[in-house]
């Protein structure tokens, strides 16, 4: 994987450079929590060199009115980006903790799909684009919407979440022998700041936000303050309910398996099953069934489904939860406790029963591999 590193420079204005300052960070393996490679920390100052950049390649060519050349551009970028998928998905299983067993879905598709659900239109101004995005899906959400910022005639700043950085990386390089000087450029920062000088620069005319909905809150206040459009894309709890008549082993399965994928790292994930009272015991019993076949393990090898937390802040938030359901009287049944591997982040496959349908477990987002089975005590028998 070294080679993903082979470069210390950001993508910007045409170029790999420099930070201003000089400044990196270390990316970590979450399976092991390894230092891998150092990735550049950008500055307020790499900041409003990636907004020149973008700005000027959108008021200053004509990338903006020329249809042809950016269909063109986006066709063979995601042309180039295929051609690389193995080492992208490698890349996300390395710095990420997303199995390779789940590329279609982080890496493949949404290839597959770029430019093709976007009709470019010549009266929409896409303008000079923010893109923001999180470390749960880091490449599907950058694909998605470079292809549709440069579609529509506009330039991307794109700024990923720190833990995923190098993918958005790895994008903006390959994007520099295809799109032109200054449309694409990506910063890797640890900095709010410099997120937050973005959001508010000039320049930039659109903030697309993808992420959890209280920092969504933010961003959409700060944007919106400074006269931004602002498009938001915010994950939030998904409560699946089991009626009478429901399968009730097929339904708790289904979404155990879908949960459990990733480490339960992704938006909208059926983290809790209600179900009528008279239905809990067996409801409990097909959770912990479903849960203890659960593949843990490399994120490399093709068998795993569900590998590390991608963070040592991402594995104390599960923790945190699994402290809040004890205190609440709720049944850890299975799990809840950090695996004995060789370093890394990884948090066991955990069922947690006799959860209140109004707890903060079954509102929030617990973002972890963590199923919630709650009894209705107001469903009809």
């Amino acid at each position: 994987m070294s080679k993903h590193a082979r470069s210390s420079g950001l993508p910007v204005d045409g170029a790999e450079r420099a930070t201003a300052d000089g400044w990196s960070f270390p990316a970590r393996d979450p399976a092991t929590g390894e230092r891998l490679w150092d990735v550049p920390d950008a500055g307020v100052t790499d900041a409003h060199a990636a907004a020149e950049a973008a700005w000027r390649a959108r008021h200053a060519t004509t990338w903006s009115t020329d249809t042809a050349l950016r269909v063109d551009a986006v066709t063979e970028l995601r042309e180039a980006l295929a051609a690389r998928a193995d080492d992208l998905a490698l890349l996300l299983a390395a710095e990420t903790g997303v199995p390779v067993a789940l590329r279609e879905a982080h890496v493949d598709a949404p290839i597959a799909a770029m430019g093709h659900e976007v009709v470019p239109d010549p009266e929409q101004d896409a303008g000079v684009t923010l893109v923001l995005t999180p470390a749960t899906s880091p490449l599907a959400v950058a694909i998605e919407e470079v292809g549709r910022v440069l579609l529509a005639g506009g330039t991307v700043v794109l700024k990923p979440a720190p833990e995923a950085a190098s993918a958005a990386l790895e994008l903006g390089r390959i994007a520099l022998d295809i799109v032109p000087r200054g449309v694409l450029n990506v910063l890797t920062t640890r900095d709010v700041d410099v997120a937050i000088a973005l959001t508010r620069d000039r320049r930039v005319d659109e903030v697309s936000f993808t992420g959890s909905a209280v920092v969504g809150e933010r961003v959409g206040a700060t944007a919106g303050g400074a006269g931004k459009r602002v498009r938001l894309d915010v994950g939030g709890a998904r409560t699946v309910r089991v009626a009478d008549d429901d399968d009730l082993d097929a339904v708790v399965r289904a979404a155990a398996v879908e949960l459990v994928a990733n480490a339960g790292q992704g938006c909208r994930l059926p983290a809790s099953v209600v179900v009528p009272t008279h239905r809990y015991t067996d409801a409990l019993r097909a959770a912990l069934g479903a849960m203890e076949e659960v593949a843990v393990g490399d994120p490399t090898d093709p068998a795993t489904r569900c590998g590390p937390l991608r963070s040592p802040v991402a594995r104390d938030r599960v923790l945190r939860y699994v402290a809040l359901a004890r205190s609440e009287g709720a049944d850890v049944a299975l799990g809840g406790h950090v695996l004995d591997r060789d370093g890394g982040w990884w948090v066991a496959p955990t069922v947690i029963g006799g959860v209140e349908p109004g707890s903060r477990l079954v509102r929030e987002e617990v973002l972890g591999p963590v199923l919630m089975v709650v009894p209705d005590s107001s469903a009809r028998a």
